[in-house]
């Protein structure tokens, strides 16, 4: 059951307060009493149309907020980096060396006799002569059967320590006892005398004699 208190304190207030608006001022003796009565029965009606419920809405009534104009500050202008004015380096072109070529120097010659065979007639020869330094060029000659006396000359008899070894056709050998320096542009001797074995093995380039 709702309460009743709250409206018949409203419907009293209403009255009193319409029958204030009504009444006119001064005295008077031909008040209309129907009138009063048919005021006060329609105020009745209307008092009874509001609720406490209504009472609460209307004093709870939410206040419209307006929003916050909050301004966003506006950052300063970034200003534009430049590119570093870093100096290039000047790159000058690479100079491009020649190989270096070490000349070669001037061959020397080396001469001699062929002595003292012991297999019998002197045939052909083919005399190598070994270079005992790098590279370890080899030079060559083949000389003709019964010939005593050689004399080799080439570019590649540089200057150097050389062994000189002889080779027949049969398989011997014979050279000189020593090895001998050849010096540009001259002559050294060296006399094969030394027959037997121990000499090393005939290059395949070399042709036999």
């Amino acid at each position: 059951m709702k309460p009743i208190f709250p409206r018949l304190l409203i419907s009293i207030l209403l009255v009193i307060l319409l029958a204030a608006c009504n009444i006119p001022l001064g005295t008077g003796t031909g008040t209309d009493t129907g009138t009063i009565a048919t005021r006060e029965a329609l105020t009745l009606a209307a008092s009874t149309q509001f609720t406490p419920q209504m009472l609460t809405a209307s004093a709870t009534s939410t206040a419209l907020v307006e929003p916050s104009h909050t301004q966003t500050p506006t950052p300063p202008p970034t200003g534009t980096i430049g590119p570093t004015d870093t100096p290039t380096p000047t790159l000058h072109p690479t100079e491009t060396l020649e190989p270096s070529i070490t000349p070669i120097p001037a061959p020397g010659t080396i001469a001699g006799g062929i002595i003292g065979y012991p297999y019998g007639p002197l045939p052909g020869l083919a005399i190598v002569a070994f270079g005992q330094e790098p590279p370890y060029y080899y030079s060559y000659l083949i000389t003709a059967a019964g010939e005593t006396y050689f004399t080799m000359s080439s570019d590649y008899l540089i200057p150097g320590h050389f062994q000189l070894v002889a080779y027949d056709s049969s398989g011997h050998t014979g050279g000189c006892t020593v090895t001998v320096l050849v010096i540009s542009n001259q002559t050294v001797n060296c006399d094969i005398t030394n027959w037997g074995g121990g000499y090393p093995e005939k290059p395949a380039s070399v042709p036999s004699p």
